[in-house]
């Protein structure tokens, strides 16, 4: 009687991990404009205009930091892409090597 589980795939665990590294890099950057601008009020006395500033700017930068680093990933993963397709054919794109 054949097998009628589905073949285990193995997750890629460094793809996972970089996504978990960018999404707590953004988030430390969020906490750290936040907390920034909690300490300037407190310094300063203020009614939490340095915090919500602070909080703008923290975001702003962890959303510029998320987007390069995705799209470093993504331009890596394409250049990936095509050497393994130029790994499989070496004969080029259009050419599959059989002659007639």
């Amino acid at each position: 009687m054949p097998d009628a589980r589905p073949p285990v795939t193995k997750p890629d665990i460094g793809a996972t991990m970089q996504t978990a590294s960018m999404i707590w890099q953004s988030i430390s950057e969020v906490a750290s404009g936040a907390i920034i601008g909690w300490v300037l009020d407190w310094a300063f006395d203020t009614d939490r205009i340095f915090l919500l500033i602070c909080g703008l700017i923290g975001i702003g930068v962890g959303m510029t930091t998320f987007i390069r680093t995705a799209l470093k990933e993504s331009r890596k993963a394409a250049q990936e892409s095509l050497r393994f397709r130029s790994h499989r054919n070496p004969d080029g794109p259009g050419n599959t090597g059989d002659q007639d």
